[in-house]
């Protein structure tokens, strides 16, 4: 379940160019590719008001309500463009 709901943030992420705001998150390593300059943090639902269908806003809201808790928010490595978890001490960590 998990792994699809990222697989569904990851897709959404691409389709839709989020994040809106295109601001790199410096010093933060991803887990994944090991890049350092291509973090973004992704806005959370309700900051979202345009830009986004009724559709696309109830999945990413959905999603980042499953996703999101345990971490400080979430992210994506403009790279590989995994989602990330990130933690309020400012790193990424998985979301597997």
């Amino acid at each position: 379940m998990m792994n699809d709901d990222i697989d569904k943030l990851r897709r959404l992420v691409i389709a839709l160019g989020l994040p809106h705001t295109d601001m790199a998150l410096f010093g933060i390593t991803c887990p994944y590719c090991g890049k350092s300059d291509r973090i973004r943090k992704l806005e959370p639902p309700q900051t979202m008001d345009g830009g986004l269908g009724e559709q696309d806003k109830a999945l990413y809201a959905a999603l980042w309500q499953r996703l999101a808790p345990g971490h400080g928010g979430l992210g994506v490595c403009k790279f590989c463009h995994n989602p990330l978890g990130l933690t309020d001490r400012h790193h990424a960590q998985p979301l597997e």
